[in-house]
């Protein structure tokens, strides 16, 4: 009994944002992959953000690469090559890893969410309507004439 009520204080716990972030993020990885509990491995992903990703959606951890259906990278110093369908959740792994499909972070509190049209197609990704307002080309650079 003692462990139901831990569990329903520590959802009561999550704040607004981070309710919002595992909606999105979720969504996105069963629109990617097109399976009900995809298998996902995290580089440089906090602890902390792993377990509510892992709790409070159907993703479900592997601790193999290889197996994964879908990668989440953050806090990554050095290049990185996505050779799954891979999403970085912070500007400097962004820039670091050329073959990500996109971004998911957080500015100024709100969420941004940015897709590679090149690199959705290099893994033979088509995602429902609802994402063409955050897909982008590659060459698009913003404030550039």
């Amino acid at each position: 009994m003692v462990l139901v009520y831990v569990l329903i204080a520590f959802a009561a716990d999550i704040d607004s944002a981070a309710k919002l972030e595992i909606k999105i993020l979720e969504k996105l990885v069963l629109d990617v992959t097109r399976k009900k509990k995809p298998l996902v491995y995290f580089i440089g992903v906090p602890k902390k953000k792993i377990h509510l990703l892992t709790s409070y959606s159907s993703l479900k951890e592997t601790k193999t690469e290889d197996k994964a259906d879908f990668v989440f990278i953050q806090n990554i110093k050095k290049k990185f090559d996505a050779t799954k369908p891979t999403m970085a959740l912070d500007y400097s792994s962004f820039e670091k890893c050329e073959n990500c499909i996109g971004l998911f972070t957080w500015r100024n509190g709100r969420p941004i969410l940015l897709l590679i049209e090149e690199n959705l197609l290099k893994f033979h990704i088509s995602l429902p309507d609802d994402y063409k307002y955050f897909i982008e080309s590659k060459n698009f650079n913003v404030g550039k004439k």
